[in-house]
């Protein structure tokens, strides 16, 4: 059992203490968190694990006009005297845009005077701290350090994005990468022409819950029509998730009705046969599944849920061989599985899915930040960049899905549950996280296609106000990012 303590600054806001409770170790080859216990005792946060390896900590911390992050440490030996919390921080965020900062141009990337300069100013006010010998002065510096850190780090990915923009650019070719947006309702005719100058797939979204409310008894009518309307476009046409593993999505008669894990895979992939013959000859490319890797209810088991993904990868492949099958793994950091004891990070998930012989188009990893309960926690566009790599290591094509909010869920208190973007969960900082983070995507050569997560807001959906488009077809301003991006990057 491994113990680590820290002391809690004064000077955090208090509204965002219990935030703290969120945090967790992680380390290993993938960078994946290790279950955690976490508790609060006045000023001191502790953690413990079981895993003798080293580590370091993943914690909430507001950044400023940047946004409220999940933020890592660098890597901390075990320790019964309580390390400072904001130096830690300080520290592991200084050294990753350092590190990231040189590697890269080791690589060839350009750095340019500003990035050097914000550099330089979050190693000084780092170095501050320790000339200071009142407490207070001590955390400014340190807080001040970590926001210049994440500056830099926005400034430096901007310019890797840009430069490899030019790169890719060269000879004038639009990228071949996939751009489209879940579609899971009929959409006004008079929207069409902003779908085919916005996106060049369109990608058809499923519920199950919705479809097959009572066992066997299906409702087609709103898909069929969506289907239809999809197609009219001339646009190819992507299909799925066609199971989402959220409450959301799944019909409440599976869990009274399969008592064994061998009937809920038999219900899962009757539905799937179900779903593709009715489409056969109109959708090739589908997502058949998504979210086996952080499927808890019922407890059947990692090892279960994986072979329950492979099944229904073959059942697709059965129907017809040319299908192009990709499955979708869900909240890839993994932050799941520091609450829970599980068998499979999301990575090893991953990993054994392109082990499994599935013959899979591709894998899709789902990036939907600042979306309580089915999303991952907020990150800057750097740890997003590193997380991406990590998956491309595997070797299997990547498909992304990206969301996140323009308002906060009904049920949050803040906006800083599961962190913010900008400070705020508006349809600006919307339109500001789609274009930054899908101009990040399409930086990544290994990556085919783009899918954002829901084109209108719906309060059935697993991400219902993620939209580009609010529940009555009003547009949104990220919606106009896709068309620019669309008419500068894509074919």
């Amino acid at each position: 059992m491994g113990n680590i303590s820290f002391n809690i600054p004064d000077s955090i806001d208090k509204t965002l203490e219990k935030e703290l409770l969120k945090s967790y170790f992680s380390g290993g080859p993938d960078t994946m968190p290790f279950f955690s216990i976490v508790s609060r005792n006045k000023n001191i946060l502790s953690l413990k694990k079981d895993e003798p390896d080293s580590c370091f900590l993943n914690i909430p911390w507001n950044i400023g006009n940047q946004g409220f992050f999940i933020s890592p440490t660098s890597t901390l030996p075990l320790s019964d005297s309580p390390y400072s919390l904001i130096t830690e921080l300080a520290r592991g965020k200084v050294n990753q845009f350092r590190n990231f900062n040189a590697d890269w141009e080791f690589s060839g990337l350009k750095i340019n005077q500003e990035l050097r300069d914000q550099l330089s100013k979050s190693t000084l006010e780092f170095g501050k701290s320790f000339s200071s010998s009142v407490l207070s002065q001590q955390e400014k510096h340190l807080q001040t350090a970590i926001e210049y850190a994440y500056q830099g780090s926005d400034l430096l990915i901007r310019e890797y994005i840009r430069q490899i923009f030019d790169i890719r650019h060269q000879g004038n070719q639009p990228f071949e990468t996939g751009l489209s947006a879940k579609i899971s309702k009929p959409f006004p005719a008079s929207l069409s022409s902003k779908m085919e100058q916005s996106f060049n797939y369109m990608q058809v979204g499923f519920n199950w819950k919705k479809i097959e409310s009572s066992q066997g008894i299906f409702s087609w009518d709103e898909v069929d029509q969506t289907v239809e309307s999809c197609l009219a476009t001339g646009m190819e046409v992507i299909g799925g998730p066609v199971i989402q593993i959220t409450k959301e999505s799944l019909p409440e008669w599976l869990a009274s009705s399969t008592s064994t894990a061998s009937q809920y895979a038999t219900a899962m992939a009757r539905f799937l046969d179900t779903v593709i013959r009715r489409y056969e000859g109109k959708i090739h490319r589908w997502i058949i599944c998504s979210g086996l890797n952080v499927a808890t209810e019922p407890a059947f088991g990692d090892e279960t849920y994986f072979r329950i993904a492979c099944k229904l990868a073959e059942i697709a492949k059965q129907i017809h061989s040319s299908l192009e099958i990709i499955i979708g793994v869900t909240q890839p950091w993994g932050e799941y599985t520091a609450t829970k004891k599980r068998a499979f990070s999301p990575f090893i998930f991953t990993d054994n899915l392109c082990r499994a012989g599935l013959n899979l188009a591709a894998i899709d990893i789902e990036i939907v930040m600042g979306s309580s309960p089915n999303g991952s926690f907020c990150r800057d566009m750097l740890e997003t960049s590193r997380l991406l790599d990590l998956y491309a290591v595997l070797g299997m094509p990547l498909t992304i899905t990206l969301g996140y909010p323009s308002i906060k869920n009904q049920d949050e208190l803040g906006d800083y549950e599961f962190g913010n973007w900008k400070g705020s969960k508006t349809p600006a900082t919307q339109a500001d996280w789609a274009e930054s983070f899908t101009s990040l995507a399409l930086s990544k050569r290994y990556i085919q296609s783009i899918h954002w997560a829901e084109i209108a807001d719906d309060p059935s959906s697993d991400f219902p106000n993620c939209g580009l488009f609010d529940k009555d077809w009003v547009q949104k301003p990220a919606f106009a990012h896709m068309e620019k991006i669309r008419k500068t990057h894509l074919r």
